[in-house]
């Protein structure tokens, strides 16, 4: 059995009101495209992901299962693992369920994710495929929910479509531009750096990271020395880091006087034959979450990582 497939990428926002209601409409969806011999597959968290699986029974081993709270704890990292699903496809039709948005999202994480939802429009242009993205109405906030129709030309919600704008360039050009980081706090630690200097950032680092896992530290060192490092060859050779802990998370701040133009830099997954281009590549695989702003005036990356994952 053969379903049309989309000419163009098709990016559907559906929002839904609870577990029953998020099950008996997304296992509609799944059924619908494996019933058309497409590959399916399923990015949610718990407890929606084991109650969709129990839902479809048999039906759930033709699906391909992602573990969302893993690969979207930094949102930077979905668009990636979309892409690396996608064209293990071949010439087979496929669609998704991707869910980058659930109750407990840090600010910080909510605004990098109505950025990634955005974004995804640009990495998937012209790619005929379906991605449905739930969102709880009983647990996210109103302005999650109106914020949905800003990332998704179409809006499924209670039986009825509502259709929206498609983003556009200065819609992907504002995901670099804001809104802006919120400052510093005053117990934060400073260092500016040049070309040459790249030890004494990581001594400057070292140092804050007292008796940590040497994993982690490993983590830290080798995401600022990325940064720091494009910050000397791409931003007037010199920048400044900035420390300070958020509980158990460590945040880093680069900024340098560089401008970044590619809204969907971090997200090429790197060509192995192609030297550079790995420094926010590399900060999004090990990071909880990067924030990326650049403007006229500068760049700003600011690093998460928690020692605690």
């Amino acid at each position: 059995m053969t379903a049309p497939v989309p000419d163009s990428f098709r990016h559907d926002a559906l929002l839904y009101a609870g577990l029953d209601d998020f099950v008996d409409r997304t296992a509609t969806f799944v059924r619908a495209g494996l019933e058309a011999d497409e590959a399916v597959a399923v990015a949610v968290i718990e407890p929606r992901a084991g109650a969709l699986r129990k839902a479809l029974a048999g039906d759930a081993e033709h699906v391909t299962w992602i573990d969302m709270e893993r690969v979207g704890r930094n949102p930077a990292r979905i668009i990636p693992a979309w892409r690396q699903w996608t064209s293990d496809q071949g010439t087979r039709a496929f669609r998704g369920i991707g869910e980058p948005i659930w109750a407990g999202r840090s600010e910080a994480e909510l605004v990098e994710c109505r950025h990634h939802e955005s974004l995804l429009n640009l990495a998937f242009d012209g790619v005929p495929w379906q991605l449905l993205c739930p969102y709880d109405v009983t647990s996210l906030a109103p302005s999650v929910i109106d914020a949905v129709r800003h990332s998704h030309p179409r809006v499924l919600d209670a039986g009825t479509e509502h259709r929206h704008a498609h983003p556009g360039p200065d819609h992907y050009a504002a995901t670099l531009s804001g809104p802006p980081l919120p400052g510093a706090p005053e117990h934060a630690e400073h260092l500016a750096f040049a070309a040459g200097e790249l030890a004494r950032v990581r001594a400057f680092v070292r140092g804050r990271l007292g008796e940590a896992p040497r994993a982690y530290v490993g983590h830290v060192l080798l995401v600022v020395t990325e940064i720091a490092g494009n910050s000397i060859v791409h931003g007037g050779g010199h920048g400044e880091v900035s420390l300070w802990d958020e509980g158990t998370t460590l945040v880093c701040e680069i900024r340098d006087a560089g401008r970044v133009d590619d809204p969907l830099a971090g997200r090429h997954i790197p060509h192995p034959d192609v030297e550079g281009g790995r420094g926010l590549w590399i900060a999004n695989q090990l990071c909880d979450l990067v924030q990326i702003r650049s403007t006229g005036s500068g760049t700003t990356v600011r690093l998460r990582l928690n020692s605690d994952r």
